[in-house]
């Protein structure tokens, strides 16, 4: 079936390092779109900083944000799907992170990142999430409102004693997914990127089938399982290299180092115009 919605990761997908879009997935997105095809960004990060990849692509359908938590059209702010964690259960969190001192932040529904004063890696999380969090002297005093998401910074070591723990706590009720080496993040347990994106083919009216997605890391798996054509990233993760039906062959950038993989994907199977 004709590739009718595109999605993709954004760090180490759709961008490197860098946070550049490499002109060929440019070219070949635009191309994309002039076609007919809606592309959208699947990404744990907000709307900002995410709209401003979104603006410099034109892209055409709604946002999927937080890890799935939101999906929101970066164009007018209407909000298609909203998923936040029960508060009760966010000020457990915050109780248990609060206790172990670790390096948490929180993001509250409306956009805004809080953070305890105490947290010693508070400028780090910033830079990796690229959101300012607010440093709010009582976490648990201070969350009055359902939160989409709390995410923990951890060593690479750590990151994994760290899900082992978190779900030997909390269970069912919550869902923890490794978002980066350094990134923990934990949403409701209907949270997902495939959920999210589930819900945004069907909002635009667009099979399964037709649906193409691609990312590189653990919280990608969820989508590469789900869409009609799951593609992972040269260097993804275990986890999304399992769930993807085929991994992208390398392509790399001669302007920052950076896979152009996703302009490959979009040329062979969307425009038809690269046989290799």
């Amino acid at each position: 079936m004709r590739i009718q919605l595109i999605a993709l990761d954004l760090d180490g997908t759709l961008v490197g390092r860098s946070l550049l879009i490499p002109e060929r997935n440019r070219a070949a997105l635009r191309a994309a779109m002039a076609q007919g095809c809606r592309v959208t960004i699947a990404t744990g990060r907000s709307l900002v900083p995410t709209d401003r990849f979104a603006r410099e692509l034109g892209l055409n359908a709604p946002l999927i944000l937080y890890q799935g938590a939101l999906i929101q059209d970066y164009r007018d702010g209407t909000v298609i799907h909203r998923q936040t964690l029960p508060l009760p259960l966010a000020r457990e969190i915050a109780i248990f992170a609060t206790a172990r001192q670790l390096a948490i932040q929180v993001h509250a529904e409306d956009g805004p990142a809080f953070t305890p004063r105490t947290n010693p890696l508070a400028a780090r999380m910033q830079a990796i999430t690229g959101v300012p969090a607010t440093q709010v002297e009582d976490l648990v005093t201070w969350l009055e409102r359902p939160p989409l998401k709390i995410l923990f910074l951890e060593t690479p070591e750590g990151a994994c004693e760290r899900i082992r723990e978190l779900r030997e706590r909390f269970g069912e009720r919550i869902n923890v997914v490794r978002s980066h080496d350094l990134i923990v993040e934990v949403t409701a347990p209907q949270v997902s990127k495939g959920h999210a994106l589930a819900i945004l083919a069907a909002h635009l009216g667009i099979p399964r089938a037709a649906t193409l997605a691609m990312g590189d890391h653990d919280n990608d798996a969820e989508m590469l399982a789900w869409a009609g054509l799951g593609i992972a990233m040269p260097k993804a993760s275990a986890a999304a290299r399992n769930a993807a039906d085929m991994i992208a062959p390398s392509q790399p950038s001669s302007r920052d180092g950076h896979d152009e993989a996703v302009a490959w994907a979009v040329e062979r199977f969307v425009l038809d115009t690269n046989t290799g």
